[in-house]
């Protein structure tokens, strides 16, 4: 009975055994069969060709600094209290447009004064006058005994003392002559500087209005009526905005591809375009979604000399009213010059350098290649070396991509 038994359950462990074979060899012959099918399996993907396209470049800015080249203060001329504010706040104004008023009482008290020292001098001028003909006639009168003892001396007719006192008077007559003149130049000199004094306390006096310096619009209103400033305090502030501008340093490489008034769009990646100084929105602005144009005004150094390094100074233009003097963030700047180059989608690239693709080769694998890009205008991008025209790369589907992996591609419509 126990012969039995045991012979019984060692069929049973020689049919367990026999069905674990079976299975880890049936195992292993699905594997190789999935590896096969994988191996000969082609991979449907979407590529693109490498070919000659024009394309607007495009460069995306991080930040971009606009300033403004017309923007200054009204600045107070004279000393004095504001009795009258002329503008407000966002006011258009031209060059010259009066703003403010000021009033000194001193300066009609000063003129006043310098007009009554003009007076006073005139009246020593008429007198140095009057002493200039009083020793213009002593001195004829001393000349003429000087010259009548001269005569009498010669024939021993008159005393050497009286000859000596006659020449004496004479001598004092030429010198009293003199003093009156130069007592009468300095009294005109004098009078010349009063005059000076009183022409200039009344052009300060004039200064009592703040012009405009430039046209503009009134940005910033510093003081209001019944304020006392001295000479010198800014009153308020003036720009103009319609022209904005901004510099971007750039390898010699690039900058070579640009010259002044070449032009281009800038997009502001803003929802909201918040002012600093609130100036006023002009008609016909499409808000966030305004297109800038801008253009090139100067490239420093110039380009007949050598440098590694320029700087390129642009000129925006803000006839919409959106753009203030300040710091913007995420600029996308594109050419609208086209520029004819090798390119390839930007969606084939495969690392964030923009460095390598994927190539179809011709026995339907691919492989990864490194190659050297230039620009792009935000779907194509410029193919500097690596490529060739004709060349298929992958745009699609790249996760999980390796070289030596067989691949159906299909090249885009229209590419």
């Amino acid at each position: 009975m126990k012969r039995y038994f045991f012979a019984g359950l060692t069929m049973v462990l020689i049919i367990v055994v026999g069905i674990i074979l079976y299975g880890a060899w049936l195992n292993r012959a699905g594997e190789n069969k999935i590896t096969e099918r994988m191996a000969e399996r082609m991979i449907p993907l979407q590529g693109a060709e490498a070919k000659v396209r024009e394309i607007n470049p495009t460069v995306k800015l991080d930040t971009v600094n606009l300033y403004s080249n017309e923007m200054t203060d009204a600045i107070a001329l004279i000393d004095g209290r504001i009795t009258s504010v002329n503008v407000q706040k966002n006011d258009q104004v031209a060059r010259g447009q009066v703003l403010f008023n000021l009033t000194n009482e001193q300066y009609p008290l000063k003129i006043r004064q310098a007009e009554i020292d003009i007076m006073k001098a005139e009246s020593e001028i008429l007198k140095a006058e009057n002493d200039i003909v009083k020793a213009e006639t002593y001195l004829a009168r001393a000349k003429n005994d000087f010259g009548r003892y001269s005569r009498l001396r010669e024939h021993d007719a008159t005393t050497a003392e009286r000859y000596d006192e006659a020449e004496a008077a004479y001598k004092e007559a030429q010198v009293n002559l003199k003093v009156a003149h130069v007592q009468r130049d300095q009294m005109i000199a004098q009078k010349e500087s009063l005059n000076a004094q009183r022409d200039q306390l009344m052009l300060e006096s004039a200064h009592s209005e703040v012009a405009a310096p430039i046209d503009g619009e009134i940005l910033i209103l510093y003081r209001q009526i019944g304020s006392y400033v001295t000479a010198g305090t800014p009153l308020a502030l003036i720009g103009d905005f319609h022209h904005l501008f901004f510099s971007m340093p750039v390898d010699d490489e690039v900058a070579r591809r640009f010259s002044t008034g070449n032009s281009v769009s800038l997009n502001f990646n803003r929802r909201e375009l918040t002012k600093v100084y609130d100036t006023e929105y002009e008609a016909g602005n499409a808000g966030a979604n305004q297109e800038f144009s801008a253009r090139i005004v100067d490239v420093s150094p110039s380009l007949d000399e050598k440098a590694a390094i320029r700087t390129i100074l642009w000129e925006v233009n803000n006839s919409a009213g959106l753009l203030e003097p300040q710091t913007y963030n995420g600029v996308k700047l594109q050419s609208t010059l086209a520029q004819k180059c090798l390119t390839v989608p930007l969606t084939a690239m495969i690392d964030p350098s923009n460095s390598s693709v994927f190539v179809l080769k011709d026995d339907n694998t691919l492989e990864r290649r490194a190659i050297v890009t230039g620009v792009d205008d935000g779907n194509y991008i410029e193919v500097r070396s690596g490529l060739r025209a004709g060349d298929v790369v992958v745009t699609s589907g790249m996760s999980g991509l390796d070289e030596g992996m067989k691949a159906s591609v299909k090249v885009e419509e229209g590419d």
